[in-house]
Formats: C-alpha cells, structure tokens, sequence
C-alpha cells in the first residue's frame, strides 16, 4: 500500500471500537458511574474536547514543538514553517520534487534545542529523483540559517514509491531515520543495503559505533517495506507504522498494514512474509511479528506519537497513529498491540503540544484537538 492513495476516507472497521462512555470525545466528566446527584455537582466537569483549525497548511507531512512553544511543520512542496499561535513564519525552504511520494518528509528539533537551536529535515532531491537527504539548520531569530547536509545520498529508488522519510530522536540522544524499500523488496532483508531500514545516526550524520551490523553501518532494524510513522515513549520504546504490501513480491492488493516494536538488530519480516506471519513465495517467514497489524483492511499508517500522562483525558498513555486512507486517529493501548479507539480527523502526523492538546495535520491544515 502507497501513502499517495487517493482512497476516500472510510468508517472504521469492525477491528476498531468506538470509545467506551469514560472515554467519550463528547462527553468526559469526573463523575463515576451511579454517582449521586451531590456527588456529580462536587466533581468539577472536564471541559468536552473540540476540534478547531490552528492554522492553514499545504500538506505538512511534519510536526514538531520547540520548547518555546513554536510549532515547526513541513510542507511536503519543501517549505518549513514556524507558528507561535499567532503569527505564521517561513523557516527555510528545500528544492525537493513531489514526485510519487517525494517530498519533504521529516521534521525533528535537536534533543538540545534550547541550546544548538538545530532544526533537522529529511527531504527527497529536485536534482536527482533517486537520492534524499538529511539536512540542518541553526535557528537565528526565527530563521533557518547556516544549512548543512547531515546525512547525504540515502536511496529513493527510480520509481513512485516506498521513500520511507521519518526522522526523530532518540532518548539516547541519536537520530533515527526510517526509509522504505524503494520497491526493490528483497533489499529490505540485505544488512548492507539501507532500504527498508531504520537508521541510526550521531547528531552529525556519522555513525555510532554500537549499531548492530558492523562498523560505519548505519541501519538500526531491518525488514521493512515503508515505514511512515515512528515515535518514542518516555521509557525509550521506539514504535514505527509500516504500510502493508499492495500487490508487490505475489502479496495481496490491500491491507496488512502494521504497528512495529523496534529494537536493536530487529527483523520486521518484509518481505519473507507479511502481517501475522502470511509466507510469501514459499519462503520461511524470518522475523519478528509485528505488535498489530490490519488484517485485510487499508489504514495506510503515517505519523505517529505517545501520549503522555497528562494528556487529554481518555489518551493519557496511548500510543497513536493517523490513518491517510481513514483520515482518523487510531487509538492504541501503550504497547501498540490493542486498538482502543478513533479519534478526530488525521491524515499525515500528530504531535502533543505544550499545553497537552493533540495536534493533527491533513493536506489542507493542522487541527487542534483538545478543550
């Protein structure tokens, strides 16, 4: 399945359930069920949570909080911005195509932002439609100065899809970068070759020297197909959205799209097998299964988040994901192995902000969910 789909949005299917009444979007109060009339007036009401536009926004594929409360998004046609609430600013701008599913794909702030003010983007080339990029900039005064190529000819493949483009770091410190297969499948099983990958990466583009498969080699877990989500809880956990097979390596057309538990050295299948372990081809399925998977129903999976404790009411401590083909939020339970809900509309990232709303973007804005 490619994040392109030009698939109208669907109602949930049947492996989602609406929210439970402690959980309902529209009406979450502290009162316990039977509760008395006495008891319902002592409790203070939780304000019920709306869904507003916080700014217009051409496909920002992107999200990211600075700690001053800025709002970094990219724009898939290359153009990073920045909104305080108020005012709307250019950062930078990138020469990238949105051919197939080129673009610029990934926004991360560095861990010490407060102190380097590095602004990272992960971009697809104008120059050369089968080579990305991982560039920085230092943040001075609102503006993206001082650009540097961090991480320079990673592979996007001659044809449409499969570019992977998510970037994020870790707790370590690292910068973890997904990448698809480019529709070369078998690559995706080759430690040698970056496609299909997570990576792992020093700040500076260079490469740890703990990563798993050997010295200067950058990639991090194997066995994907295009990976468009990752996030990291506060305990380090690292879970990527991987999009299902549509037809590709003798698969079937749609579905089994997956949540991934990544670990050093994991091995997420692609393309042995696929979903809860379905053979390909006759081969023996090599592998780690993923926490969930879809079945034979498109989600189409792109940016994904933990939401903290002190998030919205009914969130706290789930991990979530945007589905492009459903354009809602998928609720999970913290490990990503149960779905609990759908939430507000949602199509390519979601990010929680300071003042603990979700933040959620589309093609045409980025929405505030929250009371």
């Amino acid at each position: 399945m490619s994040t392109t789909t030009s698939s109208v949005p669907r109602s949930s299917s049947p492996a989602w359930s609406p929210p439970s009444p402690a959980v309902s979007l529209s009406a979450c109060t502290t009162s316990a069920p039977g509760a008395t009339p006495s008891a319902s007036r002592a409790a203070s009401p939780q304000p019920t949570p709306q869904l507003t536009t916080y700014t217009a926004a051409d496909t920002a594929t992107a999200l990211a909080w600075a700690p001053d409360k800025r709002l970094f998004y990219a724009e898939r046609s290359g153009t990073i911005r920045t909104f305080d609430g108020t005012t709307r600013r250019t950062f930078a701008t990138v020469s990238t195509s949105t051919d197939g599913e080129r673009g610029l794909l990934g926004l991360a702030l560095s861990p010490t932002f407060d102190k380097d003010h590095f602004v990272y983007a992960f971009y697809s080339r104008a120059d050369d439609l089968t080579r990305q990029r991982v560039v920085r900039w230092l943040d001075r005064g609102g503006a993206g100065v001082n650009v540097t190529t961090i991480v320079e000819n990673l592979p996007a493949g001659p044809d449409c899809c499969h570019k992977g483009g998510r970037i994020a770091f870790g707790p370590d410190g690292k910068l973890y970068v997904t990448l698809g297969e480019n529709h070369m499948a078998a690559e995706a099983q080759n430690t040698s070759s970056l496609r299909g990958k997570v990576l792992r990466y020093n700040a500076d583009g260079t490469v740890p020297g703990d990563n798993p498969f050997g010295s200067g080699n950058p990639v991090w877990a194997i066995g994907l197909r295009n990976p468009f989500g990752l996030a990291f809880s506060s305990d380090g956990t690292l879970m990527v959205t991987d999009n299902g097979p549509s037809g590709d390596a003798g698969t079937p057309g749609s579905g089994w799209d997956e949540v991934d538990r990544v670990v050093r050295g994991g091995n997420y299948q692609w393309p042995t097998c696929y979903g809860d372990g379905r053979h390909l081809q006759g081969l023996r399925c090599a592998g780690t299964l993923p926490a969930w998977q879809s079945g034979s129903e498109d989600v189409v999976p792109t940016g994904a988040t933990f939401v903290s404790q002190k998030g919205l009411t009914g969130y706290q401590g789930t991990f979530v994901f945007c589905s492009y083909s459903e354009a809602r939020l998928k609720v999970m339970s913290s490990d990503g192995t149960r779905p609990l809900f759908d939430g507000p509309r949602c199509q390519l990232d979601v990010k929680e902000g300071p003042d603990h709303a979700l933040y959620l973007s589309d093609s045409s804005a980025i929405y505030r969910f929250g009371p």
